[in-house]
């Protein structure tokens, strides 16, 4: 039996994890919630417009997630404190410049597509385009202020704050429904506002102040990375969202609706992936910034075999009951989407272990392999969708997003076995005779110790050299 001491150690141990999975579940629980509500108010129909918008969406702040997220992940829990608070100004100055371009972008292409009657021909009227700008501009204010509590290391802030935007989302989407007066444009409204809630709640408690002579020396710090990662998210979504307007130009919105109701059956699970994206790169950072290539490849084991034990079980279950949750969740309208679960489940699987080995990659900036693989997986999945969609409809849309995650995950890891044969090599001087200097033997991307972005960040601190 256990000792009171003990528990608490474990406690203490393990109470950075414990807040990244209770917060990851609140998002991914909201998550569910809400796609089950729009879907069943909405109709499969009006359900994949607002699905389409979500993925212009994704598009949108995967230049965020590239520019501003993966540099910082990466960089940031190397530093001292002192730059570290620095630097993150400078992070918040560049976030706030980058959202008002990307807003200001999408209302002038919104100008010209209302000016040519674009929207006109996918049911578009000017007021879900005003609100999908807003959603943009205030999911991507909030998305920052949970990212920066993970990397202070303070997932209870960003538990709180998540709270009050994804809880806020289902407490008014529930109103809306009950009232009748649930529609695309009013979903995207409550996006909005409580995104905005819950970034002004978080900016009032932490006071980080934007600081864009910082900026400056914050992009040129990380442009290198954050253009591969840009780069291989466009890709990407080529691969993945781009699949769905394949799906939703051959067989109607419905299709990309059928889809992602049977993503959200399977959608708890990225209570798991979330939290990972969250805490793992931080740690992996850090083990490999400490400890080298066995300290960060043991840790890289130890999740991806804890992940395999926790994930598996759970799609086996949902495989095996997805027609009866398809009927209960989405009623009879969605009933030929219960097969999709299946696929859906398969496509997790491979996601995981993608996501492990791009956790890698990333953290011994290995880029190159990064994009590569995004070039395999989109052309594949393209390929196989245009060839298969109009004859298998939704299922050709799984089949082609299914095949795209495995040449792409197939490519990673061969990639990811050389990369990891360089770096052996490379810190082996220790073992080589005295005054022979290690061979480099080049690649796509040399691999950078963290430990030495303090002394690349002294134009954050204001030193000369």
């Amino acid at each position: 039996m256990l000792l009171p001491y003990q528990v608490q150690r474990l406690i203490n141990r393990y109470r950075h994890a414990n807040w990244a999975l209770t917060d990851q579940t609140v998002v991914s629980g909201s998550n569910f919630v809400t796609g089950v509500l729009l879907a069943r108010v909405l109709g499969p129909e009006a359900f994949g417009v607002f699905v389409l918008l979500q993925a212009l969406m994704i598009y949108v702040n995967s230049f965020q997630n590239a520019l501003i997220f993966q540099p910082m992940m990466s960089a940031a829990p190397q530093m001292d404190n002192d730059v570290r608070s620095r630097y993150l100004q400078g992070v918040f100055a560049l976030q706030l410049t980058l959202s008002c371009v990307l807003a200001v972008a999408v209302a002038i292409i919104a100008l010209f597509a209302h000016a040519f009657g674009l929207e006109k021909l996918v049911g578009l009227g000017p007021g879900v385009i005003v609100a999908l700008n807003a959603a943009l501009l205030c999911f991507q204010l909030q998305d920052w202020q949970r990212r920066y509590y993970f990397v202070q290391e303070y997932p209870k802030g960003a538990f709180i704050n998540d709270c009050i935007s994804y809880g806020g989302q289902v407490v008014f989407l529930t109103l809306m429904m009950l009232q009748g007066t649930l529609s695309v444009a009013s979903a995207f409204w409550v996006i909005a506002a409580t995104s905005l809630a819950a970034f002004i709640f978080g900016f009032m408690h932490d006071r980080v102040e934007p600081v864009f002579a910082h900026a400056k020396a914050v992009l040129k710090e990380g442009w290198r990375t954050g253009r591969d990662y840009l780069m291989a998210w466009q890709l990407q979504w080529m691969g993945t969202q781009g699949v769905l307007m394949i799906g939703a130009s051959a067989v109607g919105a419905q299709a990309a609706g059928g889809v992602r109701a049977a993503q959200n059956i399977v959608g708890p699970i990225n209570i798991l992936f979330q939290a990972m994206e969250n805490v793992v790169p931080v740690i992996a950072a850090r083990h490999f910034g400490h400890e080298g290539l066995g300290g960060l490849m043991h840790y890289m084991w130890r999740i991806t075999a804890i992940g395999t034990a926790l994930l598996l079980p759970v799609l086996i279950v949902l495989t095996l009951l997805a027609t009866p949750l398809t009927h209960l969740l989405y009623g009879d309208s969605y009933a030929d989407t219960a097969v999709l679960v299946a696929w859906q489940a398969a496509l997790i699987f491979v996601q995981f272990y993608l996501r492990q080995v791009t956790f890698f990659l990333r953290t011994v900036k290995a880029t190159g392999v990064i994009i590569r693989s995004g070039v395999v997986m989109s052309v594949v999945s393209i390929l196989v969708g245009v060839a298969v969609v109009n004859r298998l409809q939704e299922t050709g849309v799984m089949l082609a997003l299914l095949s795209g995650t495995l040449m792409g995950l197939a490519y990673s890891i061969a990639g990811a076995i050389k990369v990891r044969q360089r770096i052996a090599e490379e810190e082996a001087p220790k073992h080589a005779p005295e005054g022979k200097a290690p061979e480099n033997k080049g690649g796509d991307s040399q691999p950078i110790d963290l430990m030495d972005c303090n002394m690349k960040m002294t134009a954050l601190r204001g030193d000369r050299p």
